[in-house]
């Protein structure tokens, strides 16, 4: 019973380990490529020339030309959970409401840190022919940005797969701009060709629109960026998950479970990421 309890426990959390509301879904799954907890990720290389009527009067060959792939080998993260203690342990296996109430509690917690990872990660780290950031005066339109924002990715041919997280601070601004354009974005969850998340531990920037590391402490002046990205590019992944459970612990006299997790967000293009774009 004790294996059968915690591949009970288990099931619980992969279940659905991240909410479906999440824009973490609005990515590439890659769970199935994982093979011991690695992923093996192939950037493209160059794409071939065309040449136009090339054999007409020209019998020499077709140029070979090589478009080797960019190998990318990643290790998954381990997540784990901190131990916490239970009362007769025995009893919230037994009962399904319990136990589903002590396994939330750690699937949130693990869900939210795959959330606050994914929204650092899909957020650029420079402003270039690939990738924007857009710094934002406090009187500017967040519209008028979105809008721009989205002819930047139409000046890449990227119409599709399109999508944006919004801070509620921006929010708030489109709804002060524009009362029934925010209505809209409630109702349909999409604006100007992106489709609309909202969430708030997105990634730090300097007010000089530089991106702070993981984890930074928001300083004077600091900006959270919303940010947008194409769902062909990024990937989430996710590998084994293991409960611990150290029962009828004399020391405490309870019982402590912890949960460890393997799972990655990235970019595709992990060496050089395209695509993403940031609103300060």
């Amino acid at each position: 019973m004790a294996g059968l309890q915690k591949e009970v426990w288990i099931a619980g959390i992969q279940e659905n380990p991240i909410p479906n509301t999440s824009f973490v879904f609005a990515s590439t799954d890659k769970s199935e490529y994982v093979e011991n907890n690695k992923l093996h990720l192939a950037e493209a290389g160059i794409e071939p020339d065309v040449y136009e009527n090339y054999f007409e009067g020209n019998e020499n060959d077709l140029p070979l030309q090589a478009i080797t792939d960019i190998p990318n080998e990643v290790v998954l993260k381990t997540y784990s959970t901190a131990r916490t203690r239970h009362r007769d342990l025995q009893e919230v296996e037994l009962s399904y409401n319990k136990r589903m109430s002590v396994i939330n509690r750690h699937k949130t917690s693990l869900s939210k840190n795959i959330g606050v990872r994914a929204a650092f990660a899909w957020s650029p780290n420079a402003n270039n022919d690939f990738n924007k950031i857009m710094n934002l005066d406090a009187n500017a339109s967040i519209i008028d940005a979105i809008i721009d924002m989205e002819a930047f990715y139409n000046g890449l041919d990227i119409y599709d797969g399109m999508n944006i997280c919004l801070t509620a601070d921006h929010m708030a601004r489109i709804k002060k701009e524009n009362k029934n354009l925010y209505k809209e974005i409630l109702s349909t969850n999409t604006m100007y060709g992106f489709k609309v998340f909202r969430y708030n531990k997105n990634a730090l920037y300097t007010s000089a629109g530089v991106k702070k590391p993981f984890g930074a402490v928001k300083e004077n002046g600091d900006k959270v960026c919303s940010f947008t990205w194409v769902t062909d590019e990024v990937f989430r992944c996710f590998g084994d998950t293991e409960v611990y459970e150290t029962l009828r612990s004399a020391a405490s006299q309870s019982d402590e479970i912890s949960f460890a997790q393997r799972a990655l967000v990235g970019n595709i293009r992990a060496t050089n990421p395209k695509y993403l774009g940031a609103i300060l």
